[in-house]
């Protein structure tokens, strides 16, 4: 069952022909690829004895520490565990190394480090935690965000000298953040993944994939390991002295995004395939504490491409379902998000002419014409009636965009300050609307985990033997908007670290 890892994947497509909220979900090939591993992911975990596991398993497999979850977080940790002197044992239940991790742009959040330096930006990881405590970490942990900050700029420290993983030399600004923290990977993240998988096999990871955790196995209030299945027939008992969750989020789940970030059901989703939550869950099951303020990594969305595409435009004006300018257009990208997760449809347009649509490059204008074709983009010789074969207000989107275009001849952006840079007149006919939307890229809740990464019950004790990393215990770092982009992946690697670490000396002490 040991498998090389799986080159990057390509991102799932939106496809049909309107946005429908049932299009982008049956879009989605990670739906189909789910559907098609059938009752893998069906069971709710359940806990059970050593003596029950023994019974129902075919085959017995000892180890000292045992990481469930094939991402970058649990890579990171086998990795670490490993080097620390741990027989370290890694299950993935599909058959690749299947987290968000892989199909992640690739950006790195970190302050005080080697490439900042060489960029001539002065900064410090002081600096780092007052930026996390305006985006809601006050209201969080304080030990958790000192820790974030303290240890994210040597993770990229780590991850640039020590094993030579290559970054874009300057860093940049994200988020509402005013020093440029954002470290860049080189071309993308699966090159970080695909040099953790290296790392972990070259300390003597053991990895078996297509093997799904079922339950955590816990004897007297203690986790002794994990029951996996290969297969409905398959049953493998994983005996570990420490057991390491780092199983994703939960996207995948409609019940638990119903349960514990309802605002955000139905919203289409770009994770990993294998993000169904069931880590979470076993560990829910024994009484671990669940942290998570109803949030979601999200990202603004185009149907004829994944990720952010860039026919999202800043220098476009954006309406709401109700033809109206409802943010600057180049605004904090999760702040829009969470906005238009609550318009009608979960749907906003963008207004083009024909001078935007002539600067797009061969690339763009494909997927320009993709829309066209399908419906979603729509061309009118004046922005009315573009609009209204959409079946908007088109009075209301003419209005809009007259007083918009009244505001970029003067220079200012009086209604929410948008960017000079980006504040240009929309002017050259015919015009075209385009539909626009939203994706998830992952949960912002899961286990309530300390500085060591151990779980923590209800009572703010530790789990005995069990600790988790990445993003399945990221509501203890992140509350409910984002602090910036490449947080989520850095916390990812930098609790794989530690976690790995800690087990590991924990296990041969």
């Amino acid at each position: 069952m040991d498998k090389p890892v799986q080159t990057r994947a390509t991102r799932p497509q939106h496809g049909g022909a309107g946005l429908t909220r049932r299009g982008f979900m049956q879009a989605a090939t990670g739906v189909a690829a789910a559907a098609a591993l059938g009752g893998m992911f069906g069971c709710a975990p359940k806990t059970i004895g050593q003596d029950q596991a023994s019974k129902k398993a075919s085959k017995t497999v000892t180890c000292d520490v045992l990481v469930v979850g094939g991402g970058g977080a649990g890579v990171t940790a086998a990795a670490k565990a490993a080097e620390a002197g741990a027989n370290t044992v890694l299950i993935e239940k599909m058959s690749w190394l299947a987290g968000s991790s892989s199909l992640a742009l690739g950006t790195l959040y970190g302050a005080g480090t080697k490439l900042q330096q060489a960029a001539g930006i002065d900064d410090n990881w002081e600096g780092l935690y007052a930026y996390f405590l305006t985006r809601g970490g006050d209201k969080l942990d304080d030990d958790m965000q000192r820790f974030c900050a303290q240890h994210f700029g040597e993770t990229i420290d780590w991850l640039y000298e020590d094993m030579g993983v290559a970054f874009k030399p300057t860093p940049a600004k994200k988020g509402s953040d005013t020093v440029p923290r954002g470290h860049s990977l080189d071309p993308n993240a699966n090159v970080l993944l695909q040099t953790m998988y290296g790392y972990a096999k070259d300390e003597g990871v053991t990895f078996n994939f297509e093997m799904a955790a079922e339950s955590l196995i816990v004897e007297d209030g203690a986790v002794k390991g994990v029951l996996a299945h290969h297969d409905a027939e398959t049953y493998v008992e994983y005996r570990a002295k420490k057991t390491i969750i780092a199983s994703g989020g939960f996207c995948r789940n409609k019940d638990m995004i119903a349960e514990y970030m309802p605002d955000y059901d139905g919203v289409y989703t770009e994770v990993g395939v294998g993000c169904t939550g069931e880590g979470l869950q076993m560990g829910l099951d024994i009484g671990a504490d669940y942290i998570g303020h109803g949030g979601t990594n999200g990202i603004l969305a185009c149907a004829v491409s994944a990720g952010q595409s860039k026919l999202i435009s800043t220098k476009a004006m954006w309406v709401d379902p109700d033809g109206k300018r409802f943010n600057k257009e180049d605004g904090q990208t999760h702040d829009i998000y969470y906005q238009v997760a609550h318009f009608k449809g979960q749907h906003f347009y963008a207004v083009y002419d024909q001078a935007m649509v002539d600067a797009l490059d061969d690339s763009l204008k494909q997927s320009f014409q993709l829309g066209m074709d399908r419906g979603l983009f729509t061309k009118g010789d004046t922005v009315k009636e573009a609009a209204e074969r959409l079946g908007l207000d088109g009075d209301a989107v003419s209005a809009q965009l007259d007083q918009y275009n009244e505001m970029a001849e003067a220079g200012t952006d009086t209604q929410f300050n948008k960017g000079q840079a980006n504040l240009k007149p929309i002017t050259q006919a015919p015009f075209y609307v385009l539909t626009m939307g939203i994706c998830t890229h992952g949960s912002f809740g899961g286990y309530h985990v300390n500085t060591d990464f151990q779980v923590l019950d209800k009572a703010g004790k530790p789990i005995e033997n069990l600790y988790a990393a990445g993003e399945v215990c990221c509501g203890s770092f992140i509350y409910d908007d984002y602090p910036a982009g490449g947080c989520g992946l850095n916390f990812s690697y930098t609790s794989g670290r530690f976690a790995g670490t800690n087990a590991a000396n924990a296990a041969r002490a």
